[in-house]
């Protein structure tokens, strides 16, 4: 009788499953931390213009410039790809949302608020636009799925932010500890694309060694609608 399949996994297989997935949760992490400082912004709007003295078309760039942003970036990745890689710029997407996080823990003035909105802006503006080529790079034979579960974290921290960050705001006491609570899957995220693969994986089609991030990667730069791939059904 053939026991094969009953047969534990072994430590290679191991390796291999979470060298498959350890990519896709950095992805998702990732794309949790690129709404939350836009939409925590709308469930402590009036608490927010209250306590700074904010008018509409003050508040109303708080969510404008990251929008702004977000249109801006894509159009300047030929020219700014020329100067750092794309794992570099997405560290200093990630610092900037960070330190917009962290700026929003104590805010003295709407003028810091709407500076902290456009530093916020800017790092999703340049990891929004560079990750779909991420992750069509780590998974070129399941890009439907990897971008679904890109789409569907980003979404996911979109919606997290407008349920939590009032709550905190309630719970504290003040709305810049619902803003400032971002500041911890950020830092989670800057972590985890420290610690993103760099072991070189073989293609199975042309025997190779492919390389997250090699300098010979730079497929990104060139394809100016990665930023934007909607995935439509043949």
């Amino acid at each position: 009788m053939n026991t094969d399949n009953n047969k534990a996994p072994t430590p290679l297989t191991r390796q291999l499953s979470l060298a498959a997935f350890w990519p896709m949760i950095i992805i998702a992490v990732l794309a949790l931390n690129l709404r939350p400082a836009i939409t925590a912004i709308g469930p402590l709007l009036l608490e927010i213009r209250c306590s700074m003295a904010m008018g509409l078309q003050a508040a109303s760039l708080l969510t404008v410039l990251p929008m702004f942003c977000m249109g801006l970036f894509p159009l300047l990745l030929p020219w700014l790809g020329q100067r750092m890689s794309e794992s570099v710029w997405i560290t200093v997407g990630l610092l900037a949302i960070v330190l917009a996080s962290l700026w929003r823990l104590w805010l003295g003035d709407g003028a810091a608020l709407i500076g902290s909105a456009l530093l916020a802006g800017t790092g999703i503006a340049i990891v929004q636009a560079i990750m779909p080529c991420v992750v069509k790079r780590w998974y070129p034979q399941r890009v439907p799925l990897a971008m679904g579960i890109y789409s569907a974290s980003l979404m996911a921290g979109g919606g997290l932010a407008a349920i939590f960050s009032p709550m905190v705001a309630h719970y504290y006491g003040s709305w810049g500890a619902g803003l400032g609570l971002w500041l911890v899957p950020a830092i989670l995220a800057m972590l985890l694309w420290g610690l993103r693969p760099r072991e070189a994986l073989a293609a199975e089609n042309h025997g190779v060694s492919i390389h997250f991030f090699s300098i010979a990667v730079r497929g990104c730069w060139h394809a100016t609608l990665d930023w934007q791939t909607v995935v439509t059904p043949a």
